[in-house]
């Protein structure tokens, strides 16, 4: 149109009489002029303070060089390093594993009635100071029970000592401890033998640690739920101890095999009181040991079958928030009274079965599985009921029978849960378990649920045993390294991010095939931190705005950089279940939970862990914590993490992604300019950050290496290189020479150990990291060659501080006027300054991770010659306790200019850096006051005209009221925005953020079945309560496995191996605190904003000026300028009436986060069960069933009754009586 318009005004020119062409307005001159200056004086300010120019002609002068990268090479490196690195890990536990097995053959059942071990909760822990060696007590258990006290000889006392490796926590390396769950009594005879045998696994775990020193906890579980770990260190005792290592995903997801569970719940009317406690606590055991691998729903069985979730047809994934939904739906409110799904009528469970057995069938049609193979489907079906309902082996021959080239199978294992009071029928309960490949257990009291429970876990290993190969090491999905959280307390750690604290085990399944009956011993395994996989994925390589991640077969994150963990410190229920999808945001026009076809192509070649690339991929690339956006492509490289069910992958950008600068010469080398006594430390004397999380240098043994900080730790190997003691090429793992495991060659004595001053270096970030500091060193020491207009500009804009950032991770900064922030470092690396407080360094340590490198970056893409201006942001998700303030500590804000400088060699370029200053808003403010003196009746002095400048995010950067710094210029002046829309000036880009929270005020009431309405319906539920109480407690201690209650105070001698008695109360429901706001997860929309300003960069001359001169019926006057080199907008519009502007008038979106509504219709979380639908990949390696299992007579006994029949009657009617009550 403006060529058009252009060519119309030329024409015009050769008429006899040509008319005035149309002109933009004076006032648009002006504000562009003003524009013009203001961007002139901080593109010079910029040259000035950060020497850019010099910077990047010393790269060549350095002899640096630009070449292309190859992602694929790049991702085949990192997975190289990082396999290696695994394959160590799985051969540890190999170790454990075999160690175990043969351990457990060895035991002859013989134990010394006064043997000692290290007990996790009862032992005393001393630490030793490592500078004075005194020793102090660590208390773990503030009151020790009486039995505790009473059998004080058994437990030893432990020395520990604070051990940087596992994160500054008093440990010992050379014991390790056991824990007991607490309804296990450690004089058990199972307990006491596998207590005695597992001992052989210390020398083990030491040799293992010694050969491989960035190993974790290493740990084994037994089938009894004795754990022994190592190294020793208190159990966390602060609170209520409720591990039980057997309901843990490592040793689930080893010992069995990925399930398809359908639990028949009861809730017919006699499931009310105690019972209904009972099959609820029973219920949460059994689906505690599910996990993202199995699938799982519940059906509530009485007249009728239902599932519990609405929206859930079929089965949904055993994720911890579905689990979570299940058994939120079936807890009743107020304190157990109101049920939220009526208990009543009779339960018919010959229709449950049929119902559960189609779904199941309808599931093996879905993924394909055949039920003749030994490593086809494992399908449960698991009841829960106080009812020994009728003979149904009719139900079962014609709905859970299959024939198969003329064999009969049985598709589903049944699980029968009976609760409550000895009954008729057992035996009919018992068949019907052997008669479907199950198991059948009595569970009388809460105490003994947990046992009872795991009972079916031996049933379901029970293949893979009589299969007679070797298991396969099973890795889980993520999970959180508790030690280092505040919840344990235990490790300076607490302070880091969660996401830094998750790790994945590698597991593998012990069994016992020397005996007759082939049985599950334990599972080993250790953790490795998701962390240390990160670091060997070669980050400094994927460059700015690059990052690789891991994808489960089941498309779930185990790492990314948007993963979220936790919300306000607190963990979030579905951290470890978060898809791929959920993340990555394809720029492909699709609303809230609609994916295209690209994101799921990249999802299921993922899943499935083919080796591939997917390249130039629009996506929507947010920062700033989702508060700025980016249209770019990106390339995804992927492949699979061979040894594990996960797939590794790396996302580079396009355009500038795929180089990367090359040094020519070795920095770490003396030059001709260099003088005699070369040191390299001599270019890191003053004020510098290094990351802290890139590995330059380490040692193996962090423990006696300790540094201050990462700068000192660099140093102190820095120092070594120049004295030729450090060879930078050494690697962290070496490759294996031979893929073959055996015991006798890398278990035990075979194992090298590492030697304790060991160390490891990443070759070329070291090299490029000294180069980026002998880059640097002339210009932020001093700030020197400048003019007096240079120090008056200085002034004028308030500038505080001038910095680089380098992609080695180097940063380096410089305070013009207050030298107290500025560093120098002595001979042993240590920095010192005259300020106490934080300085730019510290906050801008991470570099190119940070925002203002990521945007100058992404600015650099649009004009090469331009600045990237931001101020903080606020908060806006609602969801976020944390605000940080946007308005600094003198009352001003402090605004970031922030310029990439990209260095070039043969047409080819690569972001070598991102130069920049702070600088006052208030001296910013008032500097542009000087620029925009009055013309024309145009002054933003006046108080006719309101003055912005704003960024390319559309937040503003400059105002006359400097509370609205920060803010979105869009709630300001909606209809101003509304009309740069309408220009195609700003667009506004819709992107969801599936990781955040809602609060339950956003939900309707909830909907209770039924409530204490009147008088008589409260008494009637009393009686009934009473009645069945009173039946379940007249025998209630002849079948309670004891808790270990802290109030006991008199020890009785015990008359079985269980834990003495103690008075008991019954379990109150757990009560929420009303103080804090429950809250739910939830999906948000955010509209974030782009400035077109390829529209303000057409020509160099033009620099068009948007604006409406006149008055329209919804929008003021109002003039937009291009701001000269930056990413900013100036505004001049004329304050009018709001009021004189109809309602009608269209608005632009803001850019706080709104929830969608259909992920706010309930507390279920309905809008993810899309997610299920998608691809995942089946574990390999995995044996569901044998022929030898009939064989097997495994499938439970009912408990022997000791009450009388008159008790029998009596407790009968009791129950029956209440029942009744509670159905009038």
């Amino acid at each position: 149109m403006r060529e058009a318009g252009l060519a119309l005004c030329a024409l015009l020119i050769l008429l006899p009489e040509p008319p005035v062409c149309s002109q933009e307005p004076q006032n648009a001159n002006i504000v562009r002029e003003w524009g013009r200056t203001l961007g002139m004086e901080l593109w010079k300010l910029n040259q000035a303070l950060t020497k850019a120019d010099k910077i990047r002609h010393n790269y060549k002068t350095m002899n640096a060089s630009v070449k292309q990268k190859d992602g694929g090479q790049i991702l085949r490196s990192s997975l190289t390093s990082v396999g290696t690195m695994l394959t160590k890990k799985i051969n540890a536990v190999k170790c454990i594993h075999a160690t175990a097995i043969e351990l457990a053959r060895e035991f002859n059942g013989t134990v010394d009635e006064d043997f000692q071990y290290c007990s996790a909760k009862y032992s005393e822990f001393m630490v030793v100071d490592e500078y004075t060696n005194e020793t102090t007590l660590l208390t773990s258990v503030t009151e020790k029970p009486a039995f505790v006290i009473k059998e004080n000889r058994h437990y030893e006392t432990i020395y520990l000592e604070n051990d940087s490796h596992f994160y500054d926590i008093a440990v010992n390396i050379n014991r390790s401890c056991v824990h007991i769950p607490t309804n296990i009594y450690f004089k058990d005879e199972d307990a006491k033998n596998a207590i005695h045998w597992t001992r052989g696994l210390n020398d083990v775990f030491i040799k293992n640690y010694q050969a491989d020193p960035s190993l974790s906890w290493q740990y084994f579980g037994t089938t009894y739920g004795i754990l022994r770990f190592f190294p020793a260190m208190p159990w966390n005792m602060r609170k209520t101890d409720t591990y039980d290592c057997r309901v843990q995903s490592w040793y689930i997801e080893a010992a069995t095999c990925s399930k398809d569970v359908v639990v028949l719940f009861d809730i017919s009317g006699s499931m009310t009181g105690f019972k209904n406690y009972v099959a609820r606590t029973t219920l949460k055991s059994l689906l505690d040991t599910l996990s993202n691998n199995d699938y799982v729903n519940v059906y509530t069985v009485s007249d009728n079958t239902d599932q519990v979730m609405n929206c859930s047809e079929g089965l949904v994934q055993a994720t911890k928030e579905n689990i979570g939904t299940l058994m939120d739906i079936l807890t009743p409110t107020d304190e157990g009274k109101n049920h939220k799904i009526p208990l009543n009528g009779i339960a018919n469970f010959t229709k449950a079965y049929i119902k559960a057995f189609a779904t199941l069938k309808e599931r093996r049609n879905e993924t394909d599985c055949n039920v003749a193979s030994t490593g086809g489907c494992n399908q449960l079906v698991m009841v829960i009921t106080d009812y020994a309902f009728e003979n149904l082996s009719a139900v079962f021959d014609e709905h859970n029978r299959e024939v198969i080239d003329g064999v009969m199978y049985t598709p589903v294992r049944v699980f029968t849960y009976l609760i409550g009071r000895e009954m008729a029928g057992l035996g009919e309960l018992q068949q019907m378990a052997c008669y479907n490949r199950g198991y059948f257990v009595h569970i009388h009291s809460v105490e003994e649920v947990q046992q009872q429970v795991l009972k079916y876990i031996n049933v379901i290993a029970l293949p893979m045993i009589l299969n007679g190969s070797e298991p396969p090491p099973t890795w889980t999905h993520a999970s959180m390294d508790h030690t280092r959280t505040y919840e344990w307390g235990v490790s300076p750690d607490v302070t880091k991010p969660d996401e830094d604290k998750l790790v994945t085990s590698v597991a593998i399944p012990a069994f016992d095939r020397y005996n007759e009956n082939a049985t599950l011993l334990g599972v080993a395994g250790t953790d490795v931190p998701i962390d240390s996989i990160s670091k060997l994925a070669q980050p400094n390589q994927l460059g700015v705005n690059g990052y690789s991640f891991i994808v489960s077969n089941n498309g779930y994150l185990l790492l990314h950089p948007l993963l979220k963990t936790s919300i306000n410190g607190a963990l979030q229920v579905n951290y470890n279940s978060v898809d791929f999808v959920e993340v990555e945001q394809v720029d492909d026009g699709k609303d809230s939970r609609e994916l295209g076809d690209e994101i799921k192509w990249l999802r299921q070649n993922l899943t499935e862990a083919v080796n591939g690339r997917m390249t130039n991929i629009e996506v929507l690339f947010h920062y700033d914590d989702m508060r700025r956006i980016s249209r770019v492509k990106h390339d995804y490289f992927f492949s699979e993490l061979v040894g594990t069910p996960f797939s590794m992958g790396i996302s580079l950008p396009v355009g500038y992604g795929d180089t990367e600068m090359v040094l020519n010469s070795n920095p770490l080398e003396p030059t001709q300019e260099d003088h005699t006594d070369f040191n390299v430390t001599d270019f890191f004397r003053y004020s510098y950050r290094v990351h802290p999380d890139w590995v330059y240098c380490k040692y193996h043994y962090l423990e006696g290496h300790e540094s201050d900080s990462p700068e000192i730790e660099v140093w102190n190997f820095l120092v070594n290189i120049s004295k030729a003691e450090i060879d930078v090429t050494r690697k962290q793992y070496q490759e294996e020479t031979s893929n073959e495991f055996s015991v006798e060659t890398h278990c035990g004595d075979a194992q090298t150990p590492i030697d304790k001053d060991d160390y490891y270096c990443n070759e070329d970030l070291v090299k490029q990291l000294v180069f980026d500091a002998k880059l640097s060193y002339p210009y932020f020491h001093n700030w020197s060659d400048y003019t007096e207009h240079d120090v008056e500009l200085t002034k004028k804009y308030g500038v505080s501080v001038r910095f680089i950032m380098t992609s080695s991770g180097f940063t380096r900064w410089h305070y013009l006027y207050d030298d107290d922030k500025n560093e120098w470092v002595d001979d042993d690396g240590y920095p010192h300054k005259n300020y106490s407080g934080k300085v730019l360094g510290d906050h801008y340590a991470t570099s190119i991770e940070i925002t203002p490198y990521k945007a100058a970056v992404l600015q650099s893409m649009i004009n090469t010659e331009s600045l990237v201006v931001a101020s903080p942001l606020p908060v806006l998700d609602p969801a976020i306790k944390y605000r940080p303030p946007v308005i600094n500590e003198f009352g001003d804000v402090t605004l970031t200019a922030s310029y990439a400088i990209f260095y070039t060699e043969n047409s080819s370029d690569t972001p070598a850096s991102v130069v920049g200053f702070q600088f006052s808003h208030s001296q910013f403010r008032n500097r542009f006051m000087d620029i925009s003196t009055e013309e024309n009746g145009l002054s933003c002095n006046s108080s006719d005209y309101d003055c912005y400048i704003i960024d390319s995010s559309g937040y503003v950067v400059m105002s006359m009221d400097h509370e609205e710094v920060g803010q979105f210029f869009g709630v300001i002046h909606p209809l101003v925005l509304q009309s740069l829309i309408y220009k195609e000036i700003f667009e506004h880009v819709e992107v969801f953020n599936y990781q955040t929270l809602c609060p339950d005020s956003m939900l309707g009431d909830p909907n209770c079945s039924w409530t204490l309405s009147t008088p008589f319906t409260l008494i009637k539920w009393l009686l009934a309560e009473f009645l069945i109480l009173l039946g379940d407690l007249y025998h209630w201690n002849h079948y309670a496995y004891a808790n270990v209650i802290f109030e006991y105070e008199d020890y009785v001698e015990a008359t079985t191996t269980t834990a003495p008695e103690t008075e008991k109360e019954i379990p109150k429901e757990p009560i929420a605190s009303m103080e804090d706001e429950i809250t739910f997860s939830c999906d948000h929309r955010i509209s974030l904003y782009i400035l077109n300003q390829t529209h303000f960069l057409k020509t160099v001359e033009d620099n068009p000026v948007t604006y409406e001169d006149e008055v329209g019926e919804c929008n003021p006057r109002y003039w937009a300028s291009y701001v000269d080199h930056t990413n900013l907008l100036l505004m001049v519009i004329e304050k009018v009436d709001h009021e004189n502007f109809s309602e009608s008038c269209e608005k632009p979106p803001t850019t706080r986060p709104e929830p969608t509504p259909n992920s706010t219709d309930s507390r279920e979380p309905c809008h993810k069960l899309g997610l299920g639908m998608l691809p995942r990949r089946r574990l390999e390696g995995c044996f569901t069933y044998h022929e030898l299992e009939a064989n097997a007579s495994v499938c439970g006994l009912a408990t022997t009754s000791v009450a009388t029949p008159q008790f029998i009657t009596f407790s009968t009617l009791l129950s029956a009586l209440g029942s009744r009550l509670l159905c009038l």
